[in-house]
């Protein structure tokens, strides 16, 4: 059986078969044939050629309907070739090269190709379906049924899908139809070529993360030894900027400043469905640590295209290259978590929910800050956010402004910010507070990428970072607290009896309610023998508290003589402590009124920041400091 005459006789009948199947005519060969696409979405098949050649191509796909009804351009059965080295596509079918056959499209050509290596691909990812009053396009999802979403099925259970939910007509017809799609690609059979199974390697890749599948979550360091130039060709999803599905970028580890971002703007449409994207970029570095990270959402890559895909499908997601194989030595991955020299680790956090911890620093350190949330409706307030208070002081140090902040994956409103900040010595609060809707566990639109880290989380930067000098911090009454009326619910109206042994000088704190220049829930000091005011927190003095527009707040200091003294605080019948009906303000826990005895020193108020034009990424809205004082 293996005499050398019979596998000769063989492959002579094998290739015939071959040839025959491919429709070659005489003295062709075929050198690419995918066929039947009934039960993939993607196919794929490499050749090199040693010399230039005419290649002759038959195919049949689909697209490019029309009808008294319709008109569509687009193919959605379709192949097309890419240099294997260059990446860039070389030949499509699109309509206008095609023949109409009946509900299909036929194409008998030829090409001219150079030597070289190609790939061919060919696509049948969506199934357009026309009648007169009925038009449809739906996502071929081999892997499950659709309708019930129940898991890995077998790979007809598609035909099921189609039967029990649209009609049997159109399963009949995909059934049909995608078995005689398909591409063949002959050449003169006195043309050398031999074939593999793309991608082809690429030249002096240090690192790559493809092809990727849905809700993928890349974070990989990296170190480079010397300085270094990198070739970064990235592949994702996007439709506008601030709409990124599919992307990625690379961080300095140390400063947490990004090197490189992908943008709507520094790509370019990648083939296919239009929110494909391909950045390709050039960036030096200098000798240091990085983190590269790239994320994908819950549709759309390899694991099933819900639209044509990329011409380079196999190249979704990320890859990094050197420019010449000894600059590659300079690389080297390096071991990496998001969460190294934890301080404060407020995450998971759920609906309505407040979360707060602090720690005392011994000395002026440098901390980085990891936090994500939600936009508020109004589209420049945060829905879900943090902050970070001076815990003496209650003044604000850090705050997520939405500004600052960028996209988190999933749905536009998701949102994160990842910065280095400088705190000196003191003691501090870390807050994280959620609204009723959207959050860990309870989603009600595309989660982020991140999603176990949603919340805020404080962390010790740098390579010498010294945990001794960080300690918890335990909320007790300040000593200087004179007198305090904190957490006041409905219809309150609280006293609290002070006395003052000498001129003091005092700092207020407060946080109520008001709107319309009048204040409803709202606190003031008055003499105790004669009952006057001598100081009221009216809506003049206040600004906003965050959250909802009528929180209000006031930090301020008075001179007061010798006495005694009551602090007062009154509020109406609604929006108060643990009854907000409006989103809390950012410090809730000291919804009221407090006195301090003062030192002589003003808190370290961070300085006023003029309101930051928008990002382009920006979802346009009501701004909610409209109208505030």
């Amino acid at each position: 059986m293996n005499h050398p005459s019979y596998v000769k006789c063989l492959g002579n009948l094998v290739f015939l078969m071959t040839a025959l199947a491919s429709g070659a005519v005489a003295g062709e060969k075929a050198i690419a044939s995918l066929h039947d696409m009934s039960d993939v979405e993607l196919k794929e098949t490499g050749f090199t050629m040693q010399i230039g050649a005419p290649v002759h191509i038959k195919a049949v796909g689909a697209g490019g309907d029309y009808g008294w009804t319709y008109k569509s351009g687009d193919m959605f059965a379709y192949a097309w070739v890419i240099n294997a080295d260059t990446r860039q596509v070389v030949w499509e079918m699109t309509a206008d090269k095609t023949s109409k056959v009946k509900s299909d499209r036929t194409l008998d050509g030829v090409i001219n190709l150079p030597a070289g290596s190609y790939e061919v691909y060919f696509s049948a990812a969506v199934f357009a379906y026309h009648t007169a009053f009925t038009h449809i396009q739906v996502d071929v999802d081999h892997r499950q049924d659709p309708l019930f979403g129940a898991g890995r099925r077998e790979r007809n259970d598609f035909f099921g899908w189609l039967k029990g939910w649209w009609s049997d007509d159109i399963a009949n017809e995909w059934n049909k139809r995608s078995k005689q799609w398909g591409i063949d690609l002959l050449v003169d059979e006195s043309v050398p070529v031999w074939n593999f199974q793309p991608p082809k390697q690429r030249e002096n890749v240090v690192f790559a993360a493809t092809p990727l599948g849905d809700n993928e979550n890349i974070r990989r360091g990296f170190a480079l030894s010397a300085p270094m130039t990198l070739t970064i060709d990235a592949v994702g999803e996007g439709r506008t900027e601030g709409e990124l599905n599919d992307f990625g970028w690379i961080v300095n580890r140390a400063d947490r400043r990004r090197v490189w971002e992908m943008s709507f703007q520094n790509s370019s449409w990648a083939g296919g469905a239009q929110k494909n994207i391909r950045s390709k970029a050039q960036i030096s570095l200098p000798k240091g640590e990085y983190v590269l990270y790239y994320v994908t959402d819950g549709s759309h890559s390899m694991t099933n295209w819900n639209d044509n895909p990329p011409y380079d499908p196999f190249a979704w997601g990320i890859t990094l290259s050197a420019a010449s194989e000894k600059e590659m030595k300079a690389f080297r991955l390096v071991p990496y978590t998001e969460d190294q020299n934890v301080i404060v680790s407020l995450v998971r956090a759920r609906d309505n929910d407040y979360k707060s911890s602090g720690f005392v620093l011994r000395e002026t350190a440098e901390l980085r800050v990891y936090a994500i949330g939600e936009l508020g409706s109004s589209r420049r307030q945060m829905a879900d956010y943090g902050t970070i208070l001076d815990a003496n002081t209650r003044t604000k140090v850090w705050t997520m402004d939405f500004h600052r902040t960028l996209p988190a994956g999933g749905d536009v409103k998701n949102r994160f910010i990842d910065e280095v900040i400088t705190l000196p010595r003191g003691s501090y609060l870390v807050t994280y507070q959620t609204d009723d809707t959207h959050s860990y566990g309870s989603w009600n639109a595309d989660p982020p990428f991140d999603q176990e880290h949603y919340g805020i989380t404080v962390m010790g930067a740098g390579d010498n970072w010294d945990p001794s000098i960080v300690s918890p911090y335990t909320e007790e009454r300040e000593k200087n607290i004179v007198a305090q009326i904190i957490r006041p619910g409905d219809n309150v109206d609280v006293s609290r009896a002070f006395s003052l042994d000498k001129v003091t000088r005092l700092r207020i704190y407060a946080i109520g309610e008001g709107q319309n220049r009048e204040m409803y829930d709202y606190g003031w000091i008055e003499d105790a023998r004669t009952g006057s005011t001598v100081w009221e927190m009216t809506y003049g003095m206040t600004f906003h508290a965050g959250g909802g527009r009528k929180n209000r707040m006031v930090n301020t200091t008075v001179l007061l003589d010798k006495g005694n003294y009551r602090l007062r605080f009154k509020s109406d019948d609604s929006h108060s402590f643990g009854n907000w009906n409006v989103d809390p303000p950012e410090d809730q826990q000291f919804w009221g009124i407090t006195v301090y005895r003062d030192d002589g020193t003003l808190p370290p108020v961070a300085p006023h920041q003029p309101r930051a034009p928008l990002p382009p990424d920006a979802p346009r809205g009501e701004d909610p400091a409209d109208g505030e004082e």
